[in-house]
């Protein structure tokens, strides 16, 4: 079932526009967080519409070159359309490429959602528990990213999670122990769930399930119509969606251009 995916761009938009700043020309959205400038997932362009070869590739150069103005030493890239080996060829420095999916859940699923009842989700609304969010990012990313910018990007994240921003995040803790996450993000009808993790010591045991069921569950209460996640295409976390019960409904593609 590939769905009209206008909503979730919206959606996937207005989550961006909760941590960065923005500039809108006919052609693109460029996003700007000035207190995480190395934070990649919300420091990057937007391509409003699909383009032929030559015109794109022309846009994404004028983005580099702004980037290279604002000092940057890279140039993120999405669009939703897809990107031909020809558009690739014509840069001098090849970017690259990932493609990510939507992953809506089939409402009707819900009561099949069996998860682990032993544990206790709450959502993050004090300082306490953004430094056990600090905890849990540096065991799912600190060897990968370094304690230092983990550390700054969970501050960061904090500060939204704490304010009315409209990006809520909530903890999965086992006997009081911070063992899970998962961020929420609505826009209309349209509900993102993002930075979804178990501790490795906890996963196969039904939390994650918990975790998602608890957070869909706050979804169709608010009345959502669409939920979704996003997630690499190369990435085995899609298996696990898919046997959740969450439907594939489109794409979007990244161009990540560093020097």
């Amino acid at each position: 079932m590939i769905m009209n995916n206008e909503k979730i761009i919206n959606c996937e938009l207005a989550y961006t526009k909760c941590f960065s700043s923005f500039v809108e020309t006919q052609d693109v959205i460029r996003y700007r967080d000035n207190l995480l400038p190395d934070m990649y997932d919300f420091n990057y362009t937007f391509i409003k519409n699909a383009m032929e070869d030559n015109s794109l590739h022309s846009t994404i150069e004028q983005e580099i070159s702004q980037s290279m103005l604002d000092g940057n030493n890279f140039c993120n890239i999405m669009q939703t359309a897809p990107v031909s080996d020809s558009l690739i060829s014509m840069f001098k420095t090849k970017p690259e490429v990932t493609t990510y999916g939507f992953y809506s859940f089939d409402i009707a699923n819900f009561s099949k959602l069996q998860g682990n009842e032993s544990c206790i989700i709450k959502k993050v609304d004090s300082d306490k528990m953004v430094e056990d969010a600090l905890h849990l990012q540096l065991a799912h990313n600190g060897e990968n990213f370094g304690r230092e910018f983990c550390t700054r990007m969970v501050y960061r994240r904090g500060k939204v999670y704490l304010s009315d921003t409209g990006v809520d995040s909530y903890i999965c803790y086992d006997d009081g122990v911070a063992i899970g996450n998962c961020d929420m993000v609505s826009s209309h009808d349209v509900t993102k769930m993002e930075d979804f993790g178990v501790l490795s010591t906890h996963q196969r045991k039904g939390y994650g399930t918990a975790i998602l069921k608890e957070l869909i569950g706050i979804a169709i209460k608010n009345n959502a119509q669409t939920i979704y996640v996003m997630t690499d295409e190369d990435d085995t976390a899609k298996e696990m969606y898919l046997k959740l019960g969450f439907v594939k409904t489109g794409e979007k593609t990244q161009l990540f251009f560093k020097w």
